[in-house]
């Protein structure tokens, strides 16, 4: 690693593209070396933008390569489980999106490939690396809002996945596909584990979707109990049309805090009586910093410069509690979460 972790990307999506951007020269000690996906089309333009002229077809053949200390793994999210195996097994470090995997046994897989490697896996949860949401946290973790009593995350998205994610039967669904950021924020304010949750959803904007894939909703509540007492709240929509929108709330004993905002900047405009405010218009722009120090965290944890801030632990028992969503969504009930073992 003279010249810097050789990173290769595989999958070259909208998030693979955001990390291999980074790689390509905007991550102190990480180089970009590698670029694959199935897509021709799809590979040749992110070489073109990258720089990156090493590309293949096949994901293995980059894990593979001798000169690729890490992997980064945006593909879709049924394939995580492999690719993040052989990684493993072949002693290369490992970033992979969220979600972790779309079946509990590909999470434990995993699971068990971190516990026999000597490569460091993080889970892809970038707001654990955007300077306001990591400094809330640590002020509402020392006890700043005494202790906290509700954690409430929302999480919107302006336009759909890709049509695999939008089944609940290949993908874990929307859910998976957009609130697992928000089913780990809440576990990661509260510092507590998930228990119990009940979730209503509805497919008000698309029942056509409804109807091609069951399961499939792009409104949903849920309501989760945890291990200390404290409440969660996840409230989350796809498509929501006025643009992107993270937040979070934290209500504690002795006050509340609160991260995010759908504004652009948080710059609003009052004119007439009229509130006008420029929105996010995506998650690339809003967690853009998050991303540069969540790639940056890769390469101090390859150095052995860091501990790992995000864990395999933390994408178990995120797809947990994604799985116990869509049971409660299906049988119309609360349900208690089945404990995956995570190592």
């Amino acid at each position: 690693m003279s010249e810097g972790l050789g990173v290769a990307v595989v999958g070259t999506g909208r998030a693979g593209m955001v990390h291999a951007r980074n790689f390509a020269g905007g991550v102190a000690g990480g180089r970009l070396v590698a670029l694959a996906d199935p897509s021709e089309e799809t590979l040749a333009a992110a070489a073109a933008e990258t720089g990156c002229m090493r590309t293949y077809a096949d994901p293995n053949e980059a894990i593979a390569a001798d000169d690729v200390d890490a992997v980064v793994i945006a593909s879709p999210t049924f394939a995580h489980a492999e690719l993040s195996v052989a990684a493993l097994a072949a002693g290369k470090h490992v970033l992979c999106e969220k979600p972790l995997a779309s079946t509990l046994d590909g999470a434990a897989a995993i699971a068990r490939a971190v516990d026999e490697s000597d490569a460091s896996f993080l889970m892809g949860f970038m707001r654990r690396f955007d300077p306001t949401w990591s400094s809330v946290a640590e002020r509402v973790a020392a006890g700043e809002i005494g202790e906290p009593l509700l954690v409430r995350s929302t999480g919107r998205g302006p336009g759909l996945p890709a049509e695999w994610a939008l089944d609940p039967g290949r993908s874990g669904g929307l859910i998976a596909e957009v609130n697992s950021h928000d089913i780990d924020t809440i576990r990661w304010f509260s510092g507590e584990e998930f228990e119990t949750v009940y979730a209503l959803g509805r497919a008000n904007k698309r029942s056509d979707l409804a109807e091609r894939y069951p399961g499939f909703v792009d409104l949903v509540l849920a309501t989760f109990e945890l291990s200390g007492g404290v409440l969660g709240v996840l409230d989350g929509a796809c498509p929501a049309d006025y643009g992107y929108d993270a937040r979070v709330e934290i209500y504690g004993s002795e006050g509340v805090a609160f991260a995010g905002d759908p504004r652009r900047g948080s710059a609003l405009l009052i004119r007439r009586g009229e509130a006008v405010a420029e929105p996010v218009s995506g998650w690339r722009n809003l967690f853009a910093a998050a991303y540069r120090a969540e790639d940056g965290h890769l390469v101090a944890v390859a150095r052995d410069e860091a501990e790992p801030r995000t864990t395999i632990d933390d994408g178990v028992h995120a797809l947990e509690a994604v799985f116990a969503v869509n049971r409660s969504l299906a049988e119309g009930a609360p349900v208690t979460l089945a404990r995956a073992a995570a190592t």
